[in-house]
């Protein structure tokens, strides 16, 4: 038991970060999705420590660029792979087939790379302007809000036929995923979490519907951009909460 744990938990680090090289090679990534918000746990506290220990160090602008860079750096950027992927398809538009083809390709269009830089350039005045407000604890929630939306995206839709992407997990991972994020929602945001879980929930099902008909099944990268799509919202219902609105 214990050892399938560790396998498991591994394969998710290895598929979402530079952590665990190659652990989920004979994995299915639908056996280690459970473990995708302990994944975000790990980069939100590695994120919260960071801010804490340059704070008064950096002015807050610098502070962001610096996590920034290194949430960009320790997921090999997948989330923005997958956005530029998306919106590259839908700029070319055609068949749900040639989406998918061009979702699959490593190349990026003018779409995918403009997208690129708002989502970066989103995340980064988002998070600074949560170190202004001192709201260290708050950097902990957005990445367990983008992994667990990846689960629940592949659990409600069917995934395309993709190499290490073979079903949906089991219902125990999706309510075991589920109960460690709404934990964490109302430790970090108290029942403010469960309105801004609410809400990720919302946009990701909502999200699948449109990728669905669109590209006609879920792949990897459409997970990619649902996980990047998610962290800009939390991200933003989190600010707006510490603003007043």
């Amino acid at each position: 038991m214990k050892t399938t744990f560790i396998k498991h938990l591994t394969a998710a680090f290895s598929y979402l970060t530079v952590f665990f090289p190659g652990s989920g090679r004979k994995e299915s990534l639908a056996s280690s999705l459970a473990y995708f918000p302990l994944v975000g746990i790990l980069l939100g506290c590695l994120l919260w420590l960071c801010a804490y220990a340059l704070d008064g160090v950096f002015y807050p602008v610098i502070n962001a660029l610096v996590l920034v860079s290194l949430l960009t750096i320790v997921t090999r950027g997948l989330g923005l792979d997958g956005l530029a992927s998306l919106l590259d398809s839908f700029s070319k538009g055609g068949t749900a087939k040639e989406m998918g083809r061009v979702v699959r390709t490593n190349q990026r269009g003018t779409s995918g790379v403009i997208g690129i830089v708002l989502a970066l350039l989103a995340k980064y005045l988002l998070i600074s302007q949560l170190i202004e407000e001192g709201a260290f604890p708050s950097l902990l929630l957005f990445p367990i809000l983008g992994r667990w939306s990846m689960v629940c995206l592949v659990w409600f839709f069917p995934a395309a036929q993709e190499k290490g992407l073979v079903g949906p997990p089991a219902s125990r991972d999706l309510w075991w995923a589920t109960a460690i994020t709404l934990l964490c929602s109302l430790l970090t945001q108290g029942l403010a979490g469960l309105g801004i879980m609410a809400l990720v929930w919302v946009l990701t099902y909502a999200f699948g519907h449109y990728c669905i008909r669109r590209i006609g099944g879920i792949t990897s990268r459409v997970m990619g951009a649902s996980e990047e799509l998610v962290e800009l919202l939390s991200l933003a219902a989190i600010v707006a909460l510490f603003s007043g609105l």
